[in-house]
Order: C-alpha cells, then structure tokens, then sequence
C-alpha cells in the first residue's frame, strides 16, 4: 500500500532566505526593464515625430527652393524669349517701313513726272504754261479768267506777234483754241 502524503496545497512552504531575495531582486529588474522599455518607446516615439517633423520641414524648404528655381529659370526664360521676339519685331518693322518707304518714294516719283488739273486736281491732259494744266477743256475755260493774267504762253505771243488781242485762251474762243490743240497733239 503506498503511503499517503500530506498536502502541501494551502500551506506555503517556507522559502530560503536566498530565493526571496532573487525572486525581489527579479521582480525590481522587470519592473525596471518594464519602466526602460516603455521610456524607451516614448522616446523613440517621441524621435519619431520629431524625425518626421524635420524631414517634412526638409521636404518642404526643399519643394520650395525648387518652386523658386523654377520660377526664376522661366521668368529668365520668358525674358529672353520677349527679347528675341521684341527684336524680331523691330526688325520686321524696320523692313516694313523700308519697303513702304521705297514704294512712298516710286509712287511720289511717278507723281511728280505727272502735271495736275489747276481746277480740280485731276490728272491733266492738256498743258498751257510751265505750270498750268487742265483735265478738260472746261477745266481750261472756267480758270482762263483767272489764269489769263499770268499766262506766259499770252505773253511770249503778244510779245512775238505784237498785238495783246492773240494768245491762247479758253478752248472754243479764238485766244484759247490753238493752245488747246497744240497741248492735245503733244500729248
């Protein structure tokens, strides 16, 4: 038969002096590891953020910087592109009013070779004196009245035939006529 043991369940058996202070000594160091590792957890936390927030600032001088490059490297570029086409424009402006400068000239030169109707500043057909010329043969008759006085074509006939009745005159009278006539055929 075997012998029965007594319990040793609700009694506690006495501990040696030494496992007390282990198990103290224990206890003390986990609850140090334990105070150590949730410091260290805050603090790494704490780094963390601090890290983040100093890379996000980085991050952000860095975007800035770039921002600012950019914008003055276009702002360069858009200058220089502006001088070029200023200085294409004046350049084709400069060719513009020369080619409309030499077509004023010709046009003016074709004008001078031209005579002008004394009466209405037409083109004229029919030449008197050095520097009157008429359109029309009624463009003649209404200035002769005016025209009469300084005519030198009248006054080179008067002097050559002697008489002040003969001379040219309005075409259909008998002063005017032949003037009419001679400046139509040299025309």
């Amino acid at each position: 038969m075997v012998e029965e043991q007594p319990s040793t369940a609700g009694v506690e058996e006495p501990r040696e002096p030494e496992s007390w202070a282990d198990e103290r000594v224990r206890q003390m160091v986990m609850d140090l590891q334990r105070h150590w590792l949730v410091d260290y957890q805050q603090s790494r936390e704490k780094l963390l953020c601090e890290l983040t927030e100093r890379l996000h600032q980085e991050f952000l001088a860095d975007q800035q910087k770039i921002r600012t490059e950019l914008l003055s490297q276009f702002k360069d570029e858009l200058d220089t592109t502006r001088a070029e086409l200023e200085a294409k424009y004046r350049e084709s402006l400069k060719m513009e009013i020369q080619k409309v400068s030499e077509k004023n000239k010709r046009d003016m030169q074709a004008m001078k070779k031209k005579q002008w109707c004394w009466q209405c500043e037409q083109e004229a057909i029919y030449h008197c004196c050095w520097n009157t010329a008429y359109c029309s043969v009624q463009c003649q008759q209404s200035h002769w009245s005016t025209h009469r006085k300084y005519c030198r074509r009248k006054k080179q006939n008067q002097g050559a035939n002697g008489s002040s009745a003969g001379g040219p005159g309005p075409a259909g009278s008998a002063e005017g006529g032949a003037a009419s006539i001679e400046n139509k055929a040299m025309s």
